[in-house]
């Protein structure tokens, strides 16, 4: 393992990057709070896997199981005599240490990496999140996630503003806060396709935009003259649905697009189709995101946008110079992204477990590569004391 550390170092990974190949502010950097770097390790897995696509993520569990048989089956050839129960206790003991760690991990809202070094005009933001009033958080374990847990769970990422965007209702909004800054929205359901209005604080009725593809348009085209908002196209909904048809969207009034959502589904967005995006919002000058569309799980967050507003900490209201800003098109944003391992890796999928930890090993700093390494020693010297 410290071979596979010290190696890691010689591939190594930017861990932050723009999707549009833009350069980053010189000083922007992950931030570890003390407790993430002390049990590095487990934070760092916990974080790969969480930034992992769906498929990623149920080859994850295949990879294990195979590598979990290798294991097992490698011992019974070199270690002698076969044992039944000794299988079923290490089976079993394996089994309820994985289900303990995947409990966990989606269930703690740990301490978090942050994002640091952000320039003092920039206001980092995140466009598309959720809190308990949400279908798909409500019924859930995660139904204590209401709007002042959304804005924790962003503080502690490094974010300044933060829209929340409950799927067809704003009764989750909650009071007006300052850091982070609450600011209004909302995630409609329409015809095959889920819009973000950014800056809505209106009820709204779904049933007038999710019976067909003119109704879609009409949503598009009235949102600002309705609602007084713009308008996001989120992923993967748009991927899926509307692939070809994303130039009648934008004639249409879609004001700008997702090309980085950390929901696993939405991972699944190839490169091709990004780029395509990314030329498509250039040409017609519409905006671009990278969001969290964070639901209540877990403690990890893959993707910032920073909105240049100078003199924005004077000013009062973030929300409004954020989205005056956004109204400018293309330009408005810059999207900061963490390294992970992604769909298209060259990782063949049953290695998917082996290539989240070299993709942490390959991204992360000094401090981290250090923690680890003295886990690894510790582990290796209690190994040796108990023999």
């Amino acid at each position: 393992m410290t071979g596979g550390l010290l190696a890691a170092r010689f591939v190594s990974a930017p861990p932050l990057s723009d999707p549009t190949g833009a350069p980053l502010p010189p000083l922007l950097h992950l931030h570890a709070p003390w407790l993430y770097v002390v049990l590095a390790p487990l934070f760092t897995i916990w974080d790969g896997i969480s930034m992992l696509s769906m498929s990623r993520m149920t080859w994850f569990l295949i990879g294990l199981a195979i590598l979990y048989a290798g294991w097992r089956g490698g011992r019974r050839l070199w270690a002698g005599p076969w044992s039944w129960l000794r299988e079923g206790l290490v089976f079993t003991t394996s089994l309820a240490a994985l289900a303990a760690f995947i409990v966990a991990g989606a269930l703690w809202h740990r301490p978090m990496v942050s994002l640091a070094g952000v320039p003092p005009e920039m206001i980092v933001t995140d466009f598309h999140s959720h809190t308990n009033v949400s279908h798909d958080v409500r019924k859930t374990l995660e139904s204590g996630f209401d709007a002042s847990a959304n804005l924790r769970w962003h503080g502690r990422a490094g974010f300044d503003a933060v829209f929340i965007t409950d799927h067809n209702t704003v009764e989750g909004l909650g009071p007006p806060a300052a850091h982070p800054a609450r600011c209004p929205g909302i995630e409609v359901s329409a015809w095959k396709a889920h819009v973000v209005l950014l800056g809505d604080s209106l009820p709204l009725d779904r049933s007038r935009y999710d019976g067909s593809l003119e109704q879609l348009l009409v949503l598009l085209a009235t949102s600002d003259s309705t609602y007084g908002a713009l308008s996001l196209l989120s992923l993967p909904e748009y991927d899926h649905n509307h692939w070809d048809r994303l130039d009648t969207l934008v004639a249409a009034g879609a004001d700008g697009f997702e090309i980085v959502n950390a929901a696993p589904k939405a991972a699944e967005f190839s490169p091709a189709h990004r780029d395509s995006t990314i030329a498509l919002a250039r040409r017609a000058n519409r905006f671009i995101a990278g969001v969290s569309d964070i639901h209540g799980w877990g403690a990890t967050n893959l993707v910032w946008n920073l909105i240049a507003a100078p003199g924005w900490r004077q000013a009062g209201d973030p929300c409004r110079l954020i989205l005056d800003r956004l109204r400018t098109g293309f330009a408005a944003t810059q999207i900061v992204e963490r390294h992970h391992l992604r769909t298209e890796s060259r990782w063949p999928l049953w290695l998917t477990p082996i290539g989240v930890v070299w993709e942490a090993w390959r991204s992360m700093g000094t401090v981290l590569l250090v923690s680890w390494l003295i886990w690894v020693w510790a582990a290796w010297a209690m190994t040796r004391a108990r023999k």
